[in-house]
């Protein structure tokens, strides 16, 4: 192993490492709405109404475990199925007025857990926060 390499599987690691910490704390302010949960919302509400099959393919998990996710929104009142409109013998999920809330307030309770952890950094480690964001998004097109 050439050091480049060993060097950059140092970085990976520590990368996945900082960002398994990330996911563990935002999962610790879900008040009770898992990631998949949280994920699934606020796709079908960015997407509109999907079928679970395509609710699936764009989270890219099998359609069992889709289904188990909108069953458990639909439990909550965060979900509906409804005929769907063009093709009457299936159906789509749509977020419900109660799911939409309950969305925003998660997705708003884990940004202002990170503003709060952002806001004890330097301006200067703020800026580099901001630069390496650019890079991340460019590995996970």
């Amino acid at each position: 192993m050439t050091s480049l390499v060993r060097e950059d599987a140092a970085v990976a690691d520590r990368l996945r490492v900082v960002l398994t910490r990330l996911g563990r704390l935002l999962r610790q302010r879900a008040d009770g709405l898992t990631p998949s949960q949280l994920s699934a919302l606020t796709l079908v509400e960015d997407q509109g109404p999907l079928r679970v099959s395509a609710l699936a393919a764009l989270e890219a998990v099998d359609p069992s475990v889709a289904s188990r996710i909108v069953a458990s929104l639909e439990e909550k009142g965060w979900c509906e199925r409804r005929v769907d409109p063009s093709d009457r013998r299936a159906s789509v999920v749509a977020v419900t007025e109660a799911g939409r809330r309950r969305a925003d307030e998660a997705v708003s309770a884990r940004t202002l857990f990170i503003a709060d952890r952002m806001a004890t950094l330097s301006a200067g480690d703020r800026r580099k926060l901001e630069a390496g964001l650019e890079v991340l998004e460019r590995l996970v097109r």
